[in-house]
């Protein structure tokens, strides 16, 4: 389920140029287009969603509030090879147009072919997105003033973005110059999952989803033993078991699976373990996602995607901060709350904004959740592993 992800993520030539020619672009974008006024009316708006499938999740809470308020406005996404799956499982949008975000002209030009009135960036850091916006046709655009990435310089009209709030927060922060009225998560079209073949299990299953993207991603994964002890114990407990992933992942998900294939050959054999990864698309692996007992994942897409679906949730967490990239569940009304475990601020955790601040010699910290962490918070959906 990362599969793209990490084509248009972590690139250390495409960071380094981003970051070096980027600014100054930007500075000089700034310099050569004055900043255009509000329009009086508009008919069409653009969200630029250029980054992860979380990221993309949560901003898709932008169209529904843009919809409540103006149901008659055309709501166009531009949206790359990493995540324009998502918007399958999503309501409210018009047209859905993918941009090639790692080759700056050809973006320009996609962007110009699709002309809309107003122009929103959802991209918190990269340079790119903001210089994709400035040379838009549209007539008015918006994105974040993010501290340290002179992205402001690109807008029409900048809104801050905060390190002290959850990132759907900033999201919905990108309406406020609309005068929008905001507070609505994104509406799932789950009827989308009923093509997709979900698994036959006659027994509850569990999902575990081990894998992570972007920079420094083996720094945000629980360790290999402990999803083999894991997976071992609820195989016991009667629990089929469902690893998840994308094309990237297969290599790394087979060599796991295949720490279990001897002790439990019976389990393949029954269909009672199963390992998806590189072999099951989005809408795929959200089928099975729903019919889980529960997931257990890193901090991921997939996480999101669960907690949107309303899944019982385990979310693993080290580095990254839980208060601002947490699972969020739709609504007030849902029967089950994600559970959060791992290391704190006062342990040396929960230290990642954007998702690149990491320590000159950072330290691992996922081994400090263990088997038992993630049992004893399964127990709290009624999922008895001893």
């Amino acid at each position: 389920m990362a599969a793209n992800t990490n084509m248009e993520r972590g690139k250390g030539l495409l960071r380094a140029l981003d970051r070096w020619i980027g600014v100054p672009l930007l500075a000089l974008t700034g310099l050569l287009r004055s900043k255009r006024p509000k329009p009086e009316s508009f008919q069409s708006i653009g969200i630029c969603v250029f980054a992860a499938i979380g990221d993309a999740l949560l901003a898709s809470a932008l169209i529904v509030d843009i919809k409540k308020d103006n149901p008659q406005l055309k709501i166009t996404i531009f949206a790359t090879l990493a995540n324009a799956q998502v918007f399958k499982l999503i309501r409210g949008w018009d047209e859905l147009v993918l941009v090639p975000i790692t080759k700056p002209l050809a973006a320009i030009r996609q962007i110009k072919a699709h002309p809309v009135d107003i122009l929103i960036d959802s991209s918190q850091w990269p340079r790119i997105g903001a210089l994709i916006c400035a040379w838009s046709p549209s007539k008015w655009t918006i994105g974040f003033q993010t501290q340290g990435q002179a992205r402001h310089f690109a807008y029409n009209c900048s809104v801050a973005h905060s390190s002290k709030i959850h990132e759907l927060q900033n999201f919905r922060a990108l309406l406020a110059p609309l005068g929008i009225k905001t507070g609505s998560m994104p509406s799932m079209n789950e009827s989308a999952l009923a093509g997709a073949k979900p698994l036959d299990m006659k027994q509850p299953y569990l999902v575990f989803h081990p894998w992570a993207s972007g920079n420094h991603f083996e720094l945000r994964e629980w360790p290999i033993h402990s999803w083999l002890e894991l997976a071992k114990q609820a195989l016991k407990a009667g629990y089929g078991v469902v690893f998840t992933g994308g094309p990237s992942d297969a290599a790394r998900a087979n060599a796991l699976f295949g720490g279990l294939e001897g002790a439990h050959p019976r389990a393949i054999a029954d269909g009672k373990l199963i390992n998806l990864a590189g072999r099951a698309d989005l809408l795929a692996s959200a089928a099975y996602l729903q019919k889980a007992a529960a997931l257990v994942s890193v901090n991921t897409g997939t996480m999101h995607l669960a907690a949107l679906l309303e899944v019982p949730l385990v979310a693993l967490h080290g580095p990254t901060n839980p208060d601002r990239w947490g699972p969020r569940y739709p609504g007030s009304g849902f029967k089950v709350t994600p559970i959060v475990i791992g290391p704190g601020r006062d342990k040396g955790g929960a230290y990642l904004n954007l998702g690149f601040e990491y320590p000159q010699n950072p330290l691992y910290l996922m081994n400090q959740i263990s088997p038992q962490d993630v049992i004893e918070a399964l127990r709290q959906f009624s999922i008895n592993i001893d």
